[in-house]
């Protein structure tokens, strides 16, 4: 789309008066002004020809039979069309009234009768300067809108991107199993989870929550990652093998302070750290050991409904380099779920302000402890957005992520590892 002007070609003017002999006069003197000119005796015939041929400019006069001059304004401002026309009344009215009812009708400008034709061309010219603006504005829109356009396909194309490096839903490996609630605010999540065998009876687990929300909180999220990853395939920090071919498992706490570490050194922005919950479960015994580095204290629903609190806090990561972690044990009996969530959750907050807290999570989560995970995590979801005073929005039922959901400000997820059954073998890897 151009702008208009001048030098771009006539703008075409659309004349509409029921007398020929004024139609006559003002046509004359705009074709040999240069501009294209079209004549309408009457509104219906004005609006008729309007539909067939692109008019930058009417001129009419108020006083009409059948539609007149304020009521062809009205109409064709109520027109959807996103292309500006700019509209002059001719009337021999002047009371502060009458101006007032023909600019409410979408006039942009007035002529007086008997038009004079400096008066008329000075107006017309103040007019091209409008549309040349009109146009151009359109024009930037568009091409807003393009840009849009393309930043909504890639975050979506970055949400599936972030999906799919979730682990796989209702997991089982070496007899325990991991469930979980993703809900990011935007496309995208500073949040992200993961569990993952370390041995023939070891598994390891962790969750991210990185400062802010976003494109920033997901890439920093996904290098996170990506160090975990790296620490099981190529360097093996998470675990590496004995002298006598055994594996040794790192200490959680010890992961956490290397971690640390990478990221003071990497990181020049104090805004970029992360809490973060890692831990490591021997999947014969049971007894697991993790260490929480800023994140909201994960606990364990007992088979009878009770519940308890595993660990005691412990500074962000990312943010000095002299932090040290202590971390804490605790032991899965079978039937027993252990869950990890991120502030999100406990710090969504109702109309008065008043955050959800750990209490009430636990409370839903051991009222509902006999029913499937995923239906424990709808009921989180209803009690969260109950907490709001907000509707429930349909998630996919493909994968049970939502891509964006404003009702809740903050990026929410919610871990369950749960002891199925003594462990016998090593299933599949994810």
């Amino acid at each position: 789309m151009q702008s208009l002007s001048v030098e771009r070609g006539p703008a075409t003017i659309l004349v509409v008066d029921d007398s020929p002999s004024y139609r006559l006069l003002l046509a004359g003197l705009l074709k040999k002004w240069g501009y294209r000119v079209f004549e309408a005796d009457q509104g219906e015939a004005a609006l008729a020809l309007m539909a067939q041929q692109p008019i930058d400019m009417v001129i009419s006069d108020w006083e009409m039979p059948v539609m007149d001059g304020p009521t062809l304004c009205r109409t064709i401002r109520s027109n959807t069309s996103t292309r500006y026309i700019y509209l002059i009344l001719v009337t021999a009215r002047h009371s502060v009234e009458d101006l007032t009812t023909g600019i409410e009708a979408g006039a942009d400008d007035f002529l007086s009768k008997p038009v004079n034709a400096a008066e008329l061309q000075a107006r017309l010219y103040a007019g091209r300067r409008i549309l040349d603006l009109e146009a151009n504005l359109a024009l930037r829109n568009a091409r807003l809108a393009q840009a849009w356009q393309q930043m909504e396909a890639d975050l979506q194309a970055a949400a599936r991107l972030q999906h799919s490096l979730l682990p796989a839903r209702n997991f089982a490996l070496q007899g325990f199993s991991i469930d979980w609630l993703f809900v990011p605010s935007a496309y995208v999540s500073g949040d992200m989870f993961n569990f993952f065998a370390l041995s023939d009876h070891h598994i390891g687990f962790y969750c991210i929550d990185v400062a802010g929300h976003g494109v920033t909180a997901a890439m920093h999220s996904l290098a996170v990652a990506r160090q975990f990853l790296h620490g099981r395939t190529v360097e093996n920090f998470l675990a590496r093998t004995g002298p006598e071919g055994e594996v040794i498992i790192t200490p959680p706490h010890q992961v956490v302070s290397l971690l640390n570490q990478r990221f003071c050194y990497e990181n020049d922005d104090v805004q970029s750290y992360f809490t973060m919950i890692y831990g490591v479960i021997n999947t014969q015994t049971g007894q697991g050991s993790l260490c929480q580095a800023g994140h909201p204290t994960p606990f364990i629903v007992h088979a009878d409904g009770t519940t308890t609190s595993v660990g005691e806090g412990g500074g962000p990561v990312g943010l000095f380099e002299m932090l040290s972690w202590e971390e804490n044990s605790f032991t899965l009996e079978e039937g027993e779920c252990l869950y990890l969530y991120s502030d999100g959750i406990s710090e969504c907050e109702n109309q008065e302000s008043e955050q959800y807290g750990e209490a009430r999570l636990k409370n839903v989560l051991a009222g509902h402890r006999m029913l499937p995970p995923a239906e424990r995590f709808l009921q989180v979801e209803l009690s969260l957005l109950a907490w709001r005073n907000v509707q429930l929005e349909v998630v996919d039922p493909q994968n049970g992520v939502k891509y964006g959901n404003s009702n809740l400000h903050d990026d929410v997820s919610l871990l369950v590892i749960e002891r199925t059954s003594p462990s016998t073998h090593q299933e599949e890897q994810p």
